[in-house]
């Protein structure tokens, strides 16, 4: 019954501080507020009986007579000042005596006078996940709700009189810790790996040491796309945390878990011990611990990788296939991928184009398909779609390794696929001067000034633009670079 001694002190911590100065000895899992109050603040009481009753009722040691004791209360005083502190009382007190399901009994009678309690809602949603998480998923929705309802009214709660701020800050902090550590838990069981890593990561800030949270933490960091390497620091925290309170069946299995993600991320176990002897002696991940551990990579996360160390403006054509083609694999691709278009949209503001290298797979006059990235080039795989601006000719070798200007106007993803528009020949890549010329003859040619020296079919030579129209005149037999002497 951890779970409820915990939750039972962080709301004993919040229900000792009542609206007066009341005071009582309580058992060892609750913090022992100071001395019974003041006569001037029993004075205060139209009816010093009601004071006297209530505080009875918080002197009992004994948790279970303490509880019925302010169901009493209650019932003899409906409509005291107190009888909002004496459910608060009751219901903590019915926790500490491992009795959750009479303190669930008080939570709805709260709730019903008070929708807005912040501690009935932090135990309804804590009862929910315990319940949800031994089976009994239709009790996770209540959780949820009141989980909800408890973040959105907690800047709207007001500061005990007798709490000074640093209390309350804590406070509230450890209720927002139960509330997003529900939500993160409903997340999790949707596999909503992003939301559960932002719900987790207050609720562990909340409280370092809750083994459900801080492993569940690991959890979502390791099984969401990308793999976040900071949740093998979590796990191992989680493993440290389960061996000190004696609970070694929680850390086997913990470890085991870890232990085979640990291996697929790396490719080996080596290091993982190591890394679980060292967190057990650190309270916070250090700066570096992502990158101390060597990895196998996924092509969608190294996709992911290029940009935490890139801008997208200065990418290059494969690293923009590479970031593209995994669009759709997480969410985090996605992002990573309308940066990068974003980033190839930018580029061609006010009608500019792209210069990109390419394979030349297949060719025609009007379209050439062309391979961009390593792998595609040496399997001959197209990733280009490029429409010549105007017919080209002479065409491009295949398998030659050329530039081309144009527009680069859309992509699909599996197959990954450019298409590239209104494309010309870079300079560097028109027809290269020097040797025979080929048949079929250029019909079309640039004006790109390169000159050649064509030589003719009667042993003469003349001077052309350039290789294309040298080798356009059917009298050329070959041409070489530069002006003929």
């Amino acid at each position: 019954m951890a779970a409820w001694r915990w939750l039972a002190i962080v709301l004993a911590a919040a229900c000792a501080v009542a609206s007066f100065n009341a005071a009582a000895q309580t058992p060892p899992q609750t913090p022992a507020p100071s001395a019974a109050g003041s006569p001037a603040q029993r004075s205060s009481f139209a009816n010093p009986a009601e004071y006297d009753s209530y505080m009875a009722a918080l002197n009992t040691k004994d948790p279970a007579r303490r509880a019925q004791a302010m169901e009493v209360f209650i019932a003899w005083y409906p409509g005291s000042v107190l009888r909002l502190d004496a459910h608060e009382q009751a219901i903590s007190a019915w926790q500490a005596a491992n009795q959750p399901a009479k303190a669930d009994v008080l939570v709805a009678r709260l709730l019903q006078v008070d929708p807005d309690n912040v501690r009935a809602l932090a135990n309804r949603a804590y009862v929910g996940r315990l319940k949800a998480s031994g089976g009994d998923t239709a009790a996770l929705a209540a959780a949820v709700a009141a989980s909800q309802r408890g973040l959105a009214v907690m800047s709207r709660w007001q500061k005990p009189a007798l709490l000074d701020d640093a209390g309350f800050a804590q406070l509230k902090e450890q209720m927002a810790g139960i509330f997003n550590g529900v939500l993160g838990f409903a997340a999790l069981q949707a596999q909503d790996y992003d939301k559960a890593r932002d719900y987790y990561r207050i609720a562990v800030a909340a409280d370092p040491a809750n083994l459900q949270d801080v492993y569940q933490y690991s959890v979502v960091q390791l099984e969401g796309s990308p793999v976040d390497a900071l949740g093998f620091w979590y796990g191992a925290r989680a493993i440290a945390i389960a061996r000190a309170a004696k609970n070694d069946s929680a850390a086997q299995d913990i470890d085991r878990y870890l232990r085979s993600r640990y291996s697929v991320y790396r490719g080996s176990e080596e290091g993982w011990d190591a890394i679980v002897t060292r967190v057990a002696n650190e309270s916070t991940p250090p700066a570096n611990f992502r990158k101390s551990i060597p990895r196998n990579m996924t092509p969608p996360e190294r996709a992911l990788e290029i940009l935490e160390d890139n801008e997208p403006a200065k990418l290059t054509p494969p690293q923009w296939v590479l970031v593209l083609r995994h669009r759709d694999v997480s969410p985090a691709n996605k992002r990573a991928a309308e940066a990068v278009w974003k980033a190839i949209g930018d580029r061609q503001q006010g009608g500019q184009r792209l210069k990109l290298p390419f394979k030349v797979v297949t060719a025609t006059a009007e379209r050439i398909e062309g391979a961009i990235t390593d792998e595609a080039q040496a399997r001959n795989l197209v990733e280009l779609d490029v429409v010549m601006m105007r017919p080209l000719s002479p065409l491009p070798a295949v398998g030659s390794k050329i530039f081309m200007f144009g527009t680069l106007s859309e992509y699909r993803t599996q197959p990954f696929l450019f298409r590239l528009t209104r494309a010309e020949l870079a300079p560097e890549s028109l027809p290269v001067a020097g040797g025979p010329c080929a048949d079929p003859r250029p019909k079309m040619c640039s004006k790109d000034y390169r000159p050649a020296c064509g030589l003719l079919r009667d042993g003469t030579r003349k001077t052309y633009g350039n290789a294309c129209t040298a080798c356009s005149d059917p009298q050329v037999v070959s041409q070489g670079a530069g002006a003929c002497p």
